[in-house]
């Protein structure tokens, strides 16, 4: 089949991008035709000033990049737009998403998923078409994989909620990323849901390893510490960690902080010695790689996501506050339980996408 996939813009998020990535993959494997949909919402004149005015201080500096324009690629930084131009498949860039795109693009079905598409904060006023409102009465399969509300409140208007709920009974199939999204899906939207993994742990450490920058510096053993919003606290944190286990701390970022290619970002993961994280796919990634690992809370991105990974595969003891974080636990990671509890939701994933699409 030919299948379109919704997902959050891919922008300067590595995680987003790499669980767009793996979902093309397995679709792939499993013998469909899948596509992005390259969808960027129209920017407000605000935010668009905002990034040009950016762009001419870093001229000014004698760094050559382009000008953002004014619809597309303002959030896309090179490092991570070769990756999204080589390795994904995708429409062109969508301003806003359209009924004509299942015609032009001959598609037979959509999935709807992951990265916290189903969050009301995070879709602005085009939260209906993360439910393929766009696409309503079309004769196609509808499937949400893996989508993730983020928090575990209803964050939804009146109207939202209505209309949103009506146009999930419509759908063929609903899988969402977190338990506490079976029980939103039930007691908001009228519906039953299942829980699977996110896509990037449909595939293995090994499918990881056939795209990682194998050349990417080392140097000495390290404390990656992956952070989106660092603090004092968290930063106190960090040279403690690094302190008690003799590593130095090397710091890397997302946005427009960031300066590791995608392939890079799975390096720095994978050669590691240690994680200190407050990022969902920060802490995917480290479980993949088996890597020592801390997650610190992050509020402001949503917690519930977090917790409820963790607690699956028997690692809520590596999650500790953002506000005042301590090592949780002196307890090791047994990795053969981990990735036997991984295997084994990793199926169940499995079969919920093949009954889903059909196979």
């Amino acid at each position: 089949m030919r299948i379109g996939i919704v997902t959050q813009p891919l922008e300067m998020n590595y995680g987003g991008i790499l669980q767009n990535w793996a979902l093309q993959q397995v679709l792939k494997r499993m013998g469909h035709e899948p596509i992005t949909i390259d969808a960027y919402q129209r920017y407000s004149t605000l935010h668009f000033t905002f990034n040009w005015l950016r762009v001419a201080v870093k001229r000014l500096l004698g760094k050559k990049i382009k000008y953002p324009t004014r619809y597309c690629g303002a959030l896309r930084n090179e490092l991570m737009g070769q990756f999204i131009e080589h390795r994904i498949d995708k429409t062109q860039v969508m301003w806003d998403y359209k009924r004509s795109l299942v015609n032009k693009y001959d598609l037979d079905a959509i999935v709807v998923g992951s990265d916290q598409v189903w969050r009301a904060a995070y879709n602005g006023d085009h939260i209906e078409d993360m439910y393929l409102q766009f696409a309503q009465g079309l004769p196609l399969k509808r499937v949400a994989y893996g989508a993730s509300f983020g928090v575990d409140e209803w964050d939804y208007t009146e109207s939202q909620t209505a209309t949103c709920a009506a146009l999930a009974q419509q759908m063929d199939a609903i899988s969402v990323r977190e338990t506490s999204g079976v029980k939103l899906c039930h007691d908001y939207l009228g519906i039953d849901a299942v829980r699977v993994l996110d896509p990037t742990m449909l595939l293995t450490a090994d499918d990881y390893n056939e795209i990682i920058d194998k050349d990417w510096d080392v140097r000495e053993p390290y404390l990656a510490v992956y952070c989106l919003d660092i603090t004092p606290a968290k930063e106190a944190f960090f040279n403690q960690v690094a302190e008690k286990h003799g590593l130095n701390v090397r710091y890397f970022s997302a946005g427009w902080k960031s300066q590791l290619s995608v392939e890079q970002w799975l390096a720095m993961i994978k050669n590691a010695t240690m994680v200190v994280t407050d990022s969902f796919h920060g802490t995917v990634f480290s479980i993949l790689f088996e890597r020592e690992f801390y997650t610190l809370s992050n509020p402001s991105r949503g917690i519930t996501r977090m917790t409820d990974f963790l607690k699956s595969l028997g690692l809520e003891h590596r999650q500790s506050s953002d506000t005042a974080p301590v090592e949780p636990s002196e307890q090791d990671i047994d990795w053969q339980v981990v990735q036997q509890r991984v295997t084994s939701d990793r199926q169940g994933s499995m079969d919920f996408l093949t009954t889903a699409l059909g196979n």
